[in-house]
């Protein structure tokens, strides 16, 4: 009888642990490489930014998709020396032009104005920035 309760306490407390974890996949894609080819000087224009974000056709994502591009900001109490929280900052949103099944690349397709969000200098997407698929 004893026996019995050691298990099925073992049991619940799995089916705790393994349901808080699932629950606890941080499904954020991020920006994992930013590429700009070497600039020959032909046609005057800067040649445009590849970006390499970790979210794919597994996900979703197809060539011509629009994802959001945000940027975490953690923010601290100066006073208190605490941990207050993270910001999402929007900062555009870029265009596949190329998917695999876990990965794509993209183009910047509009950037956030600054009038209407946070200073984010410099106003560009850079590794590290979670994108998701716009909704």
């Amino acid at each position: 009888m004893r026996l019995m309760k050691i298990i099925s306490a073992y049991a619940v407390f799995c089916v705790i642990l393994f349901s808080t974890k699932a629950l606890a996949i941080d499904t954020d894609y991020t920006v994992y490489q930013v590429y700009r080819p070497i600039d020959l000087g032909e046609g005057g224009a800067q040649p445009p930014k590849d970006i390499f974000v970790s979210i794919g056709a597994d996900q979703g994502v197809h060539k011509g998709s629009i994802l959001d591009v945000y940027r975490r900001i953690s923010s601290f109490d100066n006073l208190t020396q605490k941990h207050m929280g993270d910001h999402m900052i929007p900062v555009g949103k870029i265009r596949v032009i190329h998917v695999d099944e876990k990965t794509a690349i993209a183009r910047a397709d509009r950037f956030v104005s600054v009038e209407q969000e946070p200073a984010l200098l410099p106003q560009a997407i850079m590794i590290g920035d979670v994108v998701r698929p716009v909704q």
